[in-house]
């Protein structure tokens, strides 16, 4: 899905940060007040909206490839271009909240490498 072109987090290709099979899509509805089931069970649906989240995990990065990242998601809201399966290429105005990351040092013959794994972060559809 994103092999051809990438992820753009307010113009930066954050593609190479992330890891392999590291994009998860999701739609979700938005309902409105009407919404919710009668006294009999039935379900009645007030969608509002659609809004798309894309859940990102990370490879192992640098700590100037972490730097470079959290920068890039720490404004209120970016323009992230991505392969919709559902629209194609498309740019949306989303949000990144709740961001992790662990901290690792691996001892080497050469000297400690450092690391930071396990990063994650959600890009939520405004």
């Amino acid at each position: 899905m994103f092999l051809d072109t990438g992820i753009t987090i307010d113009g930066v290709d954050v593609t190479p940060y992330i890891a392999h099979q590291g994009v998860k899509w999701t739609r979700s509805d938005v309902d409105g007040p009407n919404a919710g089931r009668t006294i009999t069970g039935l379900m009645i649906r007030d969608r509002v909206a659609t809004k798309i989240r894309l859940d990102i995990t990370c490879r192992p990065l640098t700590g100037d490839e972490l730097h470079t990242l959290l920068n890039v998601i720490l404004p209120v809201f970016v323009q992230v271009t991505y392969e919709d399966p559902m629209l194609g290429l498309v740019t949306k105005t989303m949000y990144a909240n709740n961001n992790s990351v662990t901290y690792f040092k691996k001892k080497t013959e050469d000297g400690n490498i450092e690391y930071w794994i396990e990063g994650s972060f959600p890009l939520v559809e405004r």
